[in-house]
């Protein structure tokens, strides 16, 4: 379940910010907390398409970081591949929610006959 793998990496968002008051956090974790007990498609894919749209905007914070860099050093190797794998592994999670709630297959209806 990609939700529950959601919810974790929220947390740990929530966590990562030390900050008891984040409402980003909130938000996003009373969505996929809604989305795991409801399971409404329509939820699910407002919900995977947010998150795939915060991870590529993620993508592009962590590239932006990493041009702050005057040399390709340790910390700099560990802020890329750390980040990067968290952010791949999001958006793998995110992409199967969406899959998820969307029929690729839909069925059709005959309408004459």
């Amino acid at each position: 379940m990609p939700e529950l793998y959601l919810i974790l990496a929220t947390i740990f968002y929530w966590v990562s910010t030390a900050t008891l008051l984040n409402p980003i956090a909130f938000i996003l974790l009373v969505l996929i907390v809604s989305q795991l007990i409801f399971n409404k498609k329509g939820i699910g894919i407002f919900l995977a398409s947010l998150l795939i749209i915060l991870n590529l905007y993620m993508f592009l914070a962590l590239f932006s970081e990493l041009s702050e860099f005057s040399a390709f050093t340790v910390s700099a190797q560990k802020l890329l591949f750390i980040g990067s794998g968290f952010l791949i592994l999001n958006l793998f999670m995110s992409i199967k929610l969406l899959l998820k709630h969307i029929n690729l297959y839909p069925e059709r209806t005959k309408i004459l006959g």
